[in-house]
Formats: structure tokens, sequence, C-alpha cells
């Protein structure tokens, strides 16, 4: 024991000395290495391609002589030209790669085969590659390979940030420009003032509506945060800026410096963005200001989960009103899944986050009091607006539904532009380990899902200094940072997680006077003192372009109410069961990561840094660094890794999170939850790692707005193949990884695991015997949804046609399985559920059967009809009896034939077609420039497949300074400390020794 403790003393002092030394200074001298990203250990693949700026002479040779007040008639709505796979020179060369992958049978491909599918993607770029070179400033050079992907090096970390910034503006210059003005709420000012736009603002409004100085201030808060690290990345994110405007000025150089209204004005310049003519904008500087609107707008919607109290509470109270609430409470727990025994979790280990079923009587409850008045909120008219701005819906109503379903369908002058996938997490991984490949080194094939645009969100950049040394893919505007992507021996990616970092405050409502307030009052209780809600108007300048130029001016002005823990929502009552009285509320919508978007560049920083990261353990440590609620998936040449970041809130024992919760500081929230409770995992026994935004462990509750975590989730099409393969002890190569991916990638999860339990219920009926036989053969052969041989029909057309009509009427009464499975119980309850019956590819986004709640109801339900064991079962059978839910699949399915025969005008099921291009997916043409639509696939927008054989080998710097990470004069005082410690301890055990004798 003595030994134990002097051995432990000393070497802490060692760990304190270098703790603070991980980041190295954006001038320091980088130590060089000796790669182990080889030929072919590292690929990817982003369609279309990596250019994204269409000048107006790339559009002449694409043919286009008719831009809208430009070259041609100013009310012409213009024509979008669509780009091959070689002009524009990168636009769209990595499409077809992309698109070929599913016309291949999984099980024949072969390693030799990926680099159709994907690029070689090694650091530093090949050198036969390399087509152009250019240096934009003194220590900076961009060199360009023949995909056009950017291998940026600098003398220093600025100096690889400014290339970053200069190329980002050369590749995404004006979906930058988009993106920062959204998350400004800024869009119908730049796009145009059409309803969809004015809806996205009032949405971002509702999300994060930060004046300019208060979205500037988030970086130095996040210097005061992370002290030298924070003041690191400050310089980088400034010489970033430099970067970028520099770019802008040599692309468009008549657009600067030229006095216009609002931001309209000339973009021209022989490079230009022919985007600017069109829309009769010029481009302005880029600020601190704006990456942190592109970072709002990215990390408050992809990175965040939860916030939905009001809308279930809704449902609840609905269910209160038809069975009672001890009845009530027993279904909302049901279908909430919050602790489904039957869900796949990424990790086995069990953790523990927000465990029980719902408890509404718990102090903190806060319920809405339905059909009340309401008064405005955030993102609502403010008065004086020269444009209509439509009123909010109140959460949990079909309204609500409806808006929330149609927020980021934008309409602009350059066609649709479509923000809706931001909605959702779309990503999946496949990791093995290293005991079940073929060659004994683990294998990776994981990306994000961001959906399909043209240019591509993601941009893919390599930055090569000190301090950084990496190459992946970040959001457009952010590229100083590499988001997902790989270094030089170790890869990582993500997926969305959801965690619960949102919650529904009810402020009491006040009047200074002490009067009895109302909906309408605008002061509220805090801390015992009737204070005024804060409020600003969100004016938006807009100039609409004319014929002759300016236009007329306009404003739309929106109105921003918040207090201390977020934004106001709307006002309404909510009822209090002390008094049983129904009082005025402010309803309030409280993120952690509020005001704090800038703070999760650390963690970015610290994964593409090879001084911080040498192991799995110091990947784990670096997320742990990223605010932002994702699942991190990490490969090295020897071991597989994860880890749940987030900055998750710790509720104190009074609160249900399920539903909104008074304000007050008992119910305030009590700190974060330690990086140690958040689940992870390192080369687990089960000997793979897998998710598709499923759940994350057993023991950890999934957020208030993720109902869907059952047994019958898309992760178990990766999870079924992927335990398969180890079960049968056959060792996997890249390709095998990677077949399993496509394979699943093209599957109906509702015909794979729902139809098959529902034509045993069904059984043989004999008015049906045809649809029935028809829908058996597709199951059998594994309900693709398929046309490998580009025929352009689907295999087994009828059978889908049939089954997507008989999933769902459209939210009608009948004729629908998902509703109509679960209706015997529940009556016209289904009709009111706050979500989606289905995910489908129709939707046109590539992502589908993500996290609806349905699956696993009418799984779970068919099963317990069936007798069939399930783990959990439903205290009351929502389909009722096998005799009882029989008579309703059968009429449910007589009545689906019935009028899938009818739409088509047809006299026999097998004569039925399903338009494959309905579920195509088309890219979302954020310009002039659009591309083909691909066949659907469930995959990844940007996917990576790593293999790495070796471990790096660190070389010292030429002035034979040894490579460190942290300050080289500690070197010697390191290994003093060692030897002492080794002294330390062997004279500890000699004393040990005598003691005894």
């Amino acid at each position: 024991m003595g030994r134990s403790r002097a051995f432990v003393v000393v070497a802490a002092g060692v760990v304190v000395a270098l703790g603070p030394l991980t980041a190295m200074s954006v001038g320091a001298e980088a130590p060089t290495t000796t790669s182990a990203d080889k030929h072919g250990e590292t690929l990817n693949v982003l369609p279309p391609g990596s250019r994204g700026t269409v000048s107006i002479p790339d559009l002449v040779s694409l043919g286009v002589t008719n831009l809208p007040g430009v070259l041609g008639n100013p009310s012409d709505p213009g024509a979008l030209a669509t780009a091959s796979g070689t002009q524009p020179k990168n636009f769209a060369n990595q499409l077809e790669m992309y698109d070929a992958l599913n016309t291949v049978v999984p099980s024949q491909l072969t390693d030799s085969m990926l680099l159709t599918y994907y690029k070689d993607a090694r650091s530093g770029g090949e050198p036969s590659t390399i087509v152009s070179t250019e240096s934009p400033k003194s220590g900076v050079t961009i060199r360009r390979d023949t995909f056009g992907v950017p291998h940026i090096t600098g003398a220093t970390a600025t100096d690889v940030a400014y290339g970053a910034g200069y190329a980002g503006i050369q590749d995404r210059m004006f979906l930058t420009d988009i993106l920062r003005h959204t998350g400004a709420a800024k869009l119908a000012a730049f796009l145009g003032p059409s309803a969809s736009n004015i809806l996205m603002d009032q949405e971002q409004l509702l999300v994060a509506p930060y004046k300019t100085a208060e979205a500037e201030s988030q970086i130095t808060s996040a210097v005061g945060r992370f002290g030298q690290e924070g003041r690191d990345l400050v310089a980088r994110l400034d010489a970033f800026l430099a970067g970028m405007n520099a770019a802008a000025k040599k692309l468009c150089p008549i657009a600067f410096g030229i006095p216009t209204p609002g931001n309209n004005g000339v973009g021209f310049g022989p490079k230009c963005p022919s985007e600017y003519a069109v829309l009769q904008k010029a481009p302005t500087p880029y600020t601190r200001g704006d990456i942190i609107y592109i970072a709002s707008l990215v990390g408050g919607i992809f990175g965040k989960g939860g916030g939905q109290e009001y809308a279930d509470s809704v449902w609840f109270q609905s269910l209160v009103d038809k069975f009672g609430q001890p009845r009530a409470v027993q279904i909302f727990d049901e279908m909430r899944s919050k602790h489904d025994p039957e869900a796949f979790p990424t990790t086995e280990k069990p953790y523990s986050f927000m465990p029980g079923g719902l408890r509404p009587n718990k102090p903190s409850v806060a319920l809405p009091v339905l059909g009340a008045p309401t008064a405005d909120g955030s993102g609502t008219d403010a008065g004086g607006s020269g444009l209509p701005i439509p009123p909010l819906p109140v959460p949990g109503t079909a309204a609500a539904l409806k808006r929330q379903a149609e927020i980021g369908d934008l309409s602009t002058p350059l066609g649709r532009f479509d923000f809706r996938p931001f909605r959702k997490g779309m990503s999946n991984a496949l990791v093995v380990d290293a005991k079940h490949t073929t060659d004994g080194h683990p294998i990776a094939v994981f990306g994000p899902q961001t959906s399909y645009y043209t240019p591509q969100l993601l941009d893919e950049v390599d930055l090569q200094g000190p301090g950084i040394d990496a190459r992946g893919v970040s959001f457009a505007g952010t590229q100083f940072i590499i988001e997902l992507g790989h270094g030089r021996d170790y890869a990582w990616s993500a997926t969305s997680a959801g965690g619960d970092m949102v919650d529904t405050i009810m402020e009491r409502l006040c009047n200074p006077n002490g009067s009895a307030p109302t909906v309408n009052s605008t002061y509220y209780m805090r801390g015992g003192q009737c204070v005024p809600i804060e409020h600003y108007v969100h004016d938006e300048s807009i100039v609409i372009p004319s014929a002759g130029g300016v236009g007329t001016p306009s404003h739309l002005r929106f109105n921003v109410y918040r207090t201390v823990h977020g934004v106001v929502t709307l006002r309404t009552l909510a009822h209090d069961r002390l008094t049983n009285t129904d009082v005025p509320v402010a309803v309030v919508t409280q993120r952690s990561t509020y005001g704090h978007e800038a703070d999760s560049a650390i963690g970015f920083a610290r994964i593409a840094n090879p001084d911080f990261v040498h192991s799995a353990r110091d990947f784990q440590r670096a997320f742990a660094g990223v605010d932002y609620s994702f699942n991190w998936f990490y490969v090295d040449h020897k071991d597989i890794a994860f880890f749940n970041s987030g900055l998750l809130p710790k509720r104190p024992a009074t609160v249900e999170p399920d539903l909104p919760r008074w304000a007050n500081p008992a119910f305030d929230w009590q700190g974060w939850l330690s990086d140690a409770a958040h689940p992870q995992d390192i080369n687990p026994p089960r000997g793979f790692l897998t998710s598709w935004n499923n759940k994350q462990a057993p023991g950890w509750g999934m957020a208030d707005d993720e109902w869907g975590h059952s047994g019958t989730h898309r992760v178990n099409l990766l999870a079924d193949r992927l335990q398969a393969r180890v079960d049968s002890g056959q060792k996997m190569d890249r390709a095998d990884v990677v077949g399993l991916m496509i394979d699943a990638a093209t599957v109906d999860l509702r015909g794979a695991k729902l139809l098959p339990l529902a034509l045993a219920v069904v059984g043989n009926d004999p008015q049906s015997q045809p649809a029935i036989a028809l829908l058996r053969q597709w199951v059998k052969d594994g309900a693709h949804r398929l046309d490998r041989a580009r025929t352009g029909q689907y295999d087994h057309t009828a059978a889908i046609a049939l089954f997507d009509t008989w999933w769902d009427n459209n939210g009608k009464a009948n004729g629908g399985l998902a509703k109509d499975t679960l209706r015997p119980e529940l009556g016209d309850l289904v009709d009111d559920f706050p979500y989606l019956t289905d995910d489908h590819p129709r939707l046109a986004v590539g992502s589908s059967w993500l996290d609806v709640p349905w699956y696993g109801y009418v799984s779970r339900s068919l099963r317990q009809a069936l007798g069939i064991p399930v783990q959990a079962p439903y205290a009351q059978p929502y389909c009722g009896t096998l005799a009882v839910c029989r008579a309703a699949l059968r009429t449910s399915l007589r009545t689906a034939v019935a009028r899938a025969l009818a739409a088509q005008q047809v006299s026999s099921v097998n004569q039925l077609s399903h338009d494959k291009a309905l579920d195509q997916i088309p890219s979302t043409t954020a310009g002039v420039v659009g591309v083909r639509p691909m066949d659907w696939q469930n995959r990844p927008t940007f996917q990576q497949v790593v293999r790495y054989t070796s471990a790096r080998t660190i070389v010292p710097p030429s002035r034979g300074r040894l490579a460190t990470t942290g300050a080289p004069w500690l070197v010697g005082t390191v290994a003093l400390l060692f030897v002492v410690a080794a002294g330390v301890s062997v004279a500890v055990r000699r004393g040990l020794v005598r003691a005894r004798t």
C-alpha cells in the first residue's frame, strides 16, 4: 500500500505538469510524422462534388442565357442548368460514384471494387493527383487534387485557418451566405420575403434570437472558459475570417465598397457566384458573429433533443380525459418507449439518466390549460411590418404539427431550397473490432446524413500545420475545424444523439402594480420580484429588387421575448394544483447550449490535433469538450470506441422531465452530467459498435421528443446483419462491412419487421388471397425498395404500391395499418397523437424510417395478439384479442386493396405499380445549377471507409529537438520525474521489506 501511494503521488505530479500543455500554440513548430494513412487506408465520398461556386461564364458554358434581371427578362423565373459529371469541373463528379453503389449485389462487393464508389482520401493527398497550387498569402499553400479537394498547409496554425477560409469561400461562397443569413433570422431579406422564408426566420428566432453583439460575445466567453486553448482558437477564427473575406473580394471585386440599401447591390466579377447577380445582392464581409449564427443554426437543430414537453402534456391530458389519470399514465409510458428493454443500445454497458416513467403529480409539473387564451411570444408580428407575418400555432395542435412539417421548405427566386432535413438526425456508423476482421485491424464505415444539397452543406478540406493535421468535412462557414474525418492514424464520425438538453418552463406572469396578471402581462416573477420580460424587436430590412435596380424598401418586424431561462414561445394559462387555479404564464424554452454555440469548437480543435489524440481514451477526452448532443465513433489500427457528448443538465428528483415545469429555484438545473456518466465504450464484448440515431445504453432515458426508440428501429437493420456475421465466425473485410451497410440501405423497415406480423394476424383471408401472396413474396425477398438493374421500376413494385397504401391512409380514419392496429383500444385518440405515423422515402430527403413510434406500437401490439413473447408487454393489448385484431386488420387490408385498385384504375393487385421516382433523392439546389436525382438509398451523405494497419511514428523536428506534446524544455524534467518516481518506488519497497523482517 505504501509503495502504491508513493508512486501515485509522484505520477500525479507528472500528470499535473503535462496536463495544461496538450494544446500547441498557434505559432509553435510542429513535429513531423511518418503517416499511417497510406494508399487505400482511408476512403470517402461526398456527393455531388467539392466545387460549389458557379460563375456566369460557367453558366454560359452550360447553355444558360437567361438570368432573371441580368441576362434576360426580369419577370422570367430563369432556368436551372443541370451539371454533368464533368461540367462544371468537380461540381458533380462524386455523384455517380455514390449513386452506383446500390447497383452492386452486396455479397459480390470486393475490396478492389471500393475505389469505384469511394475516392482515396489520404491526408495530404497523393502528389500525382495534385492539379493546382496557389498561395493566397505568405505561409499558406492550397493544393487541389483531381477531385477538387483543397489540401491546405500553413507555417502556423493561423496560416492553416486563413487557407481554410480562403478555400471555403472558393467552394461554398453563396451557400455560406445563405447559412449566415438563416442563422441570423434574416433569410427573407436575403432570398426574398416569401411566406416560407418568413416562416424560417420565425423559427430561428424561437431557437437562437441573438443580437449581433450577443453573437460576437460568445467568442470572448469561450476564451474565459478554456484559457489558452480558447485564445488559440480565437486567433484561428480571426485568421479564418480574414481568409474568407480575402477570397470573397477576389471572386467578387466589384461588390465591395459600394454603398447600397440593405444588402442589395451588385456581386459581379469574373468568378463571382452567379446567384448574387440573379438576386441583385452584394456579398458583405464576414464577422465573428456570422460564424456564431451558422453554429447556432447547425448546433441548435442537429445537436440537441427535448423541448416537446408542451405538446406531450396536451396528449397526456387528452388521455386523462378519456381514461382517467392512472390508465393515462400507463398508456403514456407505453407509448413513450423511454426505457424499452427491447430497444437496441449502442453500448451494452448500463448508464443511468432520467430513470423511471411519467410522474405527473411531482411538484414541478405545470400543465397548460387546454383551449386557454394566448398572447404573443417570440417570432410574432411586432407591428409596423410592411409584409404579413403569420401567427404561430399553439404547440401540440394539428396546426403546430403541420407547421413543423413545413418549416424550412423555402421558396426563392432561385427555386426551392429545402431546409426541412435540419429537423432530423440521420447518420449511421458500423465499426467492427480487430478480432472480427480478416487482417486483425478494425474497420469503420460511417458518416453523417445531412440530406442532399447542391452544393453540399458539408465541405471537404485537408488541414495540416502546427496543432492540426486532419482531413474531413465541416459545415460551410466553419472549415477552420474538421467536424468529421480522420487524422494520420485515426478516424472519427458522429450520429445525432438527441440528448435531453431542452426544457419547457412556465414563468408566472405578474404586474408591477400588484394587480391581477393576464396572459397579456409583460412582467414575470423572478426571485420574489416582479421584473420585466426582456423584449426587443428584430427588424429585418427588406429591399425587393426591381428591374431598375434598387426596388422598394420594406420591413419585417418580429417580437423577441426572453426571460432568465430562455426564449418565450407564447403566453397562456397553466393550472396551479396547490391553489387549484389557472394562472397566466410565459412558456419558455430553456436550452443548455443557448449562448454557448462557440464552446463546442474546442472539442473539434482537440480531435484534429495530433498532439492531443494518440488513443481511444484521448478521443473520448476530446469529445467531452463538445456540448452538442452527438454519438461519436472512433477507429485506429487496434481499437474502436464510442462516446456520447452533450451538455446534459442534472434535474432535481422533484422534477418530471417529460412535462413542463414551474419556474422555481427548487426545480432549476443542478449542474451538468459528468463526462464519466455519459455512455461510452472501447472494444465492446459484442465485437462491434453501430448506431443509426438509436438508444445509447440500457438505462439511458431518451429525450421527451424521442418516442420511437423501441425494438423496431432502423438500427436493427444494421445490428442484425453485423450480429449474424459475428455469430457465423466469418471474419470481415472492408467490402463486407460496406456490403452490410448498403444492403440495409435499401430495406423498407416496415416491410421487413412489421408486415410479416400483420400477415400472420390476417392469416389466410379468402377475400385477400392475391394481396397476401403478393406481400408475402416481397417479405421473402427481403422487403427491399430496389432497382439494382436500373430498369426504371422497383422489383416487387406491386407489393410496394399496395403496402404503402395499407400502412397509412394519409391520416384518415380507416384503411391504415398503423392506426388501425391501435384503434380497437384507443379509438379516435389515434388520430390526435402528436407524432407522425411514418418516415417514408417519398419525403425526398434520403433518410427514412427514423424514430417513428408507430413502428414499435404495431410490432408489440401484433406480437401480443399472436402470443409471441414480448419484453415489457402492454398492460392492455391495443389491438385486442387475436380474434378482434384479425377482424380489424382484415378489414383494414381489404379497404387498402380497394383504395389502391381504385386509385390506379386496375382490376388486380398484380397490376399495381409504384412510381419509384416518388422515392428518388433530389438534391436541393442552393443556386442556379442542379444535379440529377438519385435512386433512394438510406445511407450517410458523407461516408468514410477506414482501416488503418499501423500507427504513425513521431519524427523529431530538424533542429534536433524532441517531438513532444507541450513545451519541449520540459522533456528533461519529465524524464527526471519518472526516474525519481522509480527511485521512490524502490526505496519504499526496501523499507517495506525491512519492516516485515
